[in-house]
This record gives C-alpha cells, sequence and structure tokens, in this order.
C-alpha cells in the first residue's frame, strides 16, 4: 500500500461551465464523498431482517482555503465559484485526485452545482473560504 501526502491531493473546479478545471486557490483541504441510497425490499419472507437493494448515487465536494482578493493568475478564485453560483446558476465541471497523475494513479471528474460558499476573517486570524459542490450526473473515474 502507498502511502502518499495529503498536499498533493487537490480540487480543480473550472471557472466556467464546462471550461478546463484548474486548482483552486490557496486551498489547504478538499474532500470527495460518494454515496449510495438503499431501498428497502423486506417483506415478511424476510425472516424479521432488513433487505436492501442500492439505488441512486450520489457524490459531493468541499474544500477550503485562504482568501485572497487579488486573485492568483492560473487559479480557479472565489469570485469566480461566486459567479457561477449566484450569477450564472449553471454547473462547474471538476478533477479531484493528484495535480498530474502518474501512470496507475487514479482521479475522479464530473460536474456539479455550487451549493455553499463562505468566506470568513477573524480578528488576527487568516481570511479563508470554504466552498461545496453537489454532484450532478455521474462521477467518472481515470486511471492515468
Amino acid at each position: 500500500m502507498a502511502i502518499f501526502n495529503g498536499t498533493d491531493l487537490i480540487l480543480k473546479v473550472s471557472p466556467s461551465q464546462g471550461g478546463t478545471a484548474v486548482k483552486l486557490m490557496h486551498s489547504q483541504t478538499c474532500s470527495l464523498s460518494i454515496n449510495v441510497d438503499t431501498i428497502d425490499i423486506s417483506t415478511k419472507d424476510s425472516a424479521g431482517n432488513r433487505d436492501l437493494i442500492a439505488g441512486q448515487k450520489s457524490f459531493s465536494l468541499s474544500a477550503d482555503g485562504l482568501m485572497d482578493f487579488a486573485g492568483v493568475a492560473g487559479d480557479t478564485e472565489p469570485d469566480e465559484i461566486f459567479t457561477q453560483m449566484i450569477t450564472n446558476r449553471t454547473a462547474v465541471t471538476f478533477a479531484f485526485g493528484f495535480d498530474s497523475p502518474a501512470t496507475g494513479e487514479y482521479s475522479y471528474s464530473g460536474s456539479g452545482i455550487v451549493t455553499s460558499m463562505e468566506m470568513s476573517g477573524g480578528t488576527e486570524d487568516a481570511p479563508t473560504y470554504s466552498v461545496t459542490i453537489e454532484g450532478t450526473g455521474a462521477l467518472t473515474q481515470t486511471v492515468a
């Protein structure tokens, strides 16, 4: 089993629908959550046991990082996420994995709707942002 530094795991998001996904600005953490709903098919023949089958699949992504109102060339900035979320109200494309995967390493990609964005700054603290994306359509796994 290979262990790697979590710093190498990134979330890339397109600054426009269908655009090229690029790294989120100054990100510190990112996560991908994959779920499958269940459908209860228990009957009187189940002998008191619960029987399930798989239902709809869903996924969501989240990330947070340090806020920079000046922006960083080449990175997706929070103001671009804001534009997709509030003004355009369209899905973003994303990639989750290594920035440049080596042979055999895998990544995930798809599209989703930005459902949450928060920016904050405490006294004598670095300003931060967080973003949540709910997946729409299929989540694709790609092996390099």
